[in-house]
């Protein structure tokens, strides 16, 4: 990856709606040469997704402790299924935190209803987001 290239994520991170013709002028090249490179981003895996965020999105935060024996990536496919936004794998006292958007808690109780029940999951503890800076 290139100046360009990161240039180019950075732009989109900030703003995934940035068009291809403004990154093109900053970066004082084509608009096709632009939209090469994201596309090649997207090939290669360095750009996964295109998200949006709306002043109305809240979410919590959800750490996961599992059980030692049990395969942390089986669960975060179980987890995944459940309509959470992001999942990580981490270090520390959790093994997975994910985000939850919700419009509405009891939502975010469902959620975590049916990852309580996961094989192998231990204990959850939930953070809600009260101001996102």
């Amino acid at each position: 990856m290139d100046r360009i290239d990161s240039t180019i994520m950075e732009r989109l991170r900030d703003n995934s709606r940035t068009s291809f013709l403004g990154i093109s002028k900053e970066l004082k090249v084509s608009e096709g040469t632009i939209r090469k490179r994201v596309k090649d981003l997207v090939k290669k895996g360095k750009i996964k997704k295109f998200t949006i965020e709306t002043e109305a999105d809240t979410f919590a935060i959800v750490g996961v402790e599992t059980e030692t024996k049990t395969e942390t990536k089986k669960i975060v496919k179980e987890i995944s299924q459940l309509g959470v936004g992001s999942i990580y794998e981490v270090t520390g006292r959790f093994d997975v935190v994910c985000m939850v958007p919700f419009t509405e808690r009891e939502k975010v109780n469902e959620i975590l209803e049916k990852i309580r029940v996961i094989e192998g999951v231990v204990h959850t503890e939930t953070f809600t987001v009260l101001n996102k800076n």
